[in-house]
């Protein structure tokens, strides 16, 4: 059998791919290398706990009231999930001050920026028109067509600026800056290479469209969107790792490494674009090296998944997210995080928005630290199992010394995620978890817009390697949006 389309990888956007072409009448095959789908959106379970893989926030979703695209392409899909909408509930500190809180609604959050300078309120309406605007000029440019300068003018203004001087333009202070700075290791890029119109495109979701969360767990999501799969006739081969992609003739050639070959008119791949034409493709590809140069690979990191024998309540632990930075200049903060032992790091706690995270009395607390460099690399074997450890260890000494919360007495159960695994679960180089990083003139619009000249025939990505970077939401819709250009030219 030829298949009209190959799918390597049944990560959030090969499986969203495969949908959207199997429901358009086409015959597709998904080949996993796991025995499970999701990638890094998936689930395991250690003693009576059951952990999330990734991050819990679902960006881009919403509710009833604030419809996001996520939500918008999983209504076409006709795949219904349950979740809970996450408010602002953070505290953050920073090395030497004193910690702040992000809590309630965004209109109390600017009343917290007013306190800082005055004159951050009026600022942030300003924020929030330009946002707007940049979010209708995307939705031009995502149908294909080109924005208007007279009609969409702040979005050209800031078409070239970074996050950073955007916001010193606007008029904020530098001590409002950081404090609206304090999600950029959520998009994964300093604000200083962070493209304004990727901040706004992040804020528009966090703001705008309310990000969520499952009110079950990563993996119940995964064979949900599995199942309208293949109901709708798509097929997925699990335990399938391939190892070559033949582009030389018109039908491609997809071999796996247990012997198998399957072929194909188009593939479509939801793996490291610089996995798959360093490893999988022999055949050299015309200007691969300049665009992949052109690209930077994500941050990595180590998780720490934590189930702990006491209700969140009584541990004290009443906030969703706890954040740690060494200095909430971003710019300088990103300097630090190139080596092992650094103090910056997330903490989620699920069970705060979703009571169903973990059995009744007991919660959930998950520790992340993220490198921005192959730090794991000249880690010796031998060193390996004492190096993940000994980071485990500090980082839980020091969210307790941190936010004077005790929990290390009450851990039942323990794992530790660092890059080695996400690269063994996903193949990602180094275990990256964001893809690549969205900076500078890489960014989604650039993406866009060059995506026609950037296409290889009869090869397209999809997921955090694709256009939108990283993030549940942004996987899904790549999927979505690639396979509607490829549908759009039959």
């Amino acid at each position: 059998m030829v298949y009209d389309y190959i799918i390597v990888g049944a990560g959030m956007g090969g499986i969203s791919a495969g949908i959207n072409l199997a429901i358009n009448n086409k015959k597709v095959l998904i080949l996993e290398k796991n025995s499970l789908p999701g990638g890094l959106v998936s689930t395991f379970k250690k003693g009576r706990f059951e952990f999330d893989t990734s991050g819990y926030d679902i960006y881009n979703y919403g509710d009833k009231e604030h419809i996001g695209e996520l939500q918008k392409i999983l209504s076409k899909y006709k795949v219904n999930i349950e979740t809970d909408i996450v408010p602002f509930n953070y505290i953050v500190k920073e090395e030497k001050k004193d910690t702040f809180k992000v809590k309630g609604s965004f209109e109390e959050f600017i009343v917290d920026l007013e306190d800082i300078k005055f004159g951050s309120a009026m600022q942030a309406t300003t924020l929030a028109k330009i946002t707007k605007e940049i979010r209708w000029a995307m939705d031009i440019i995502l149908k294909g067509d080109i924005p208007k300068e007279e009609d969409y003018p702040r979005f050209y203004k800031y078409l070239d600026y970074m996050a950073s001087d955007a916001l010193l333009e606007i008029g904020f202070s530098k001590e409002v800056i950081k404090r609206l700075s304090i999600w950029w290791l959520d998009v994964g890029s300093p604000l200083n290479k962070l493209s304004f119109i990727d901040f706004c495109l992040f804020l528009e979701k966090l703001i705008f469209k309310k990000n969520a969360i499952f009110d079950t767990k990563n993996l119940d999501f995964c064979l949900k969107l599995i199942k309208r799969y293949q109901k709708v006739g798509g097929k997925i081969n699990y335990n399938s790792w391939v190892v070559n992609i033949d582009m030389e003739d018109n039908i491609k050639l997809v071999e796996t490494k247990d012997g198998h070959s399957y072929k194909a008119k188009h593939v479509i791949c939801d793996v490291s674009r610089r996995l798959v034409f360093k490893d999988l493709i022999k055949k050299e590809i015309k200007d691969v090296n300049r665009l992949e140069n052109a690209r930077t690979i994500g941050a990595n990191g180590v998780v720490i998944y934590l189930g702990l024998n006491k209700n969140y309540q009584d541990l004290g632990l009443e906030y969703y997210k706890y954040y740690k930075f060494t200095t909430l200049d971003s710019t300088n903060n990103i300097k630090y995080m190139n080596s092992l032992g650094h103090n910056t790091w997330i903490a989620y706690v699920p069970n705060v928005v979703n009571n169903n995270a973990s059995p009744k009395n007991t919660t959930i607390l998950v520790l992340k630290q993220i490198y921005f460099s192959d730090v794991f690399n000249n880690v010796a074997i031998n060193e390996y199992e004492k190096l993940k450890n000994d980071i485990a260890d500090s980082l839980i000494s020091d969210f307790e010394e941190t936010y004077k919360i005790d929990i290390r007495e009450y851990i039942e159960e323990i794992a530790i995620s660092t890059p080695f695994t996400v690269e063994r679960l996903t193949s990602n180089v180094n275990g990256t978890m964001y893809g690549y990083m969205l900076k500078g003139y890489d960014n989604a619009i650039h993406r866009i817009l060059s995506y026609e000249d950037e296409e290889i025939e009869g090869l397209s990505f999809v997921g955090a390697s694709s256009i939108f970077g990283s993030g549940i939401d942004n996987a899904i819709i790549s999927g979505f949006y690639i396979t509607n250009k490829l549908l759009g030219r039959k």
